[in-house]
């Protein structure tokens, strides 16, 4: 059965604002931002957001005692991967970290294999191997030009690895809440400890507001 033209439209729509998004962030980390108070500020306008939308249609952020392990998991992947987005981003170039973000599907599925959530086939191996070679590429070419930091392309590894992380553990929670109220939750635990470890940088930053 051919899928749906919508689902098509917010796939595509789902890529170019993940372009943007890259493209976008490192503009702003290389014009006088520092990484963890642009973190800081992003995420904690992300958060007011999803807790208002989450407020006004779900009337309640209460989480079942069964999940607030996979909730805590999803917030601390969360936080590593901004952690290593942001600075990732500051010290190589959007489209290097854009290729590289191409290997998280494997990750997901690598951390569901550890987790028990995944069956691999070989199929599934052989293309494993062939994306971790092209991110081994990748990483080669940053003396030639495609990035301007080794250090950038390990940070980026390290954000596809912590997305697939946050992947995998809000799959099974948006089974059992919407998608506002569970990230609402998670989005306001993991701004906390992004805060928490921004915060020297928040308040030396030059917002330019004076």
């Amino acid at each position: 059965m051919r899928r749906p033209l919508s689902i098509e439209l917010m796939l595509v729509t789902t890529v170019v604002l993940w372009a943007l998004n890259l493209t976008v962030t490192r503009y702003i980390l290389t014009h006088g931002f520092e990484p963890l108070a642009y973190a800081t500020v992003r995420y904690g306008a992300a958060t007011l957001v999803f807790l208002a939308i989450a407020l006004v249609a779900e009337r309640t952020l209460r989480i079942r005692r069964r999940d607030l392990g996979l909730v805590l998991f999803a917030a601390l992947c969360l936080w590593l991967n901004q952690l290593s987005f942001v600075y990732a981003l500051e010290k190589t170039s959007a489209s290097t970290i854009a290729l590289i973000l191409g290997a998280t599907p494997i990750f997901a599925a690598l951390i569901g294999l550890a987790l028990g959530f995944e069956r691999l086939s070989r199929k599934f191996w052989i293309a494993a191997a062939v994306s971790f070679a092209g991110v081994g590429l990748v990483a080669l070419g940053s003396s030639h030009g495609l990035s301007g930091d080794v250090r950038g392309d390990v940070l980026g590894v390290a954000t596809a690895a912590t997305w697939a992380g946050y992947s995998v553990a809000i799959a099974p929670l948006m089974e059992r809440y919407s998608a506002s109220q569970i990230s609402a939750v998670v989005l306001s635990l993991g701004w906390v400890l992004i805060a928490l470890v921004g915060f020297p940088q928040t308040v030396d930053q030059d917002y330019g507001l004076g």
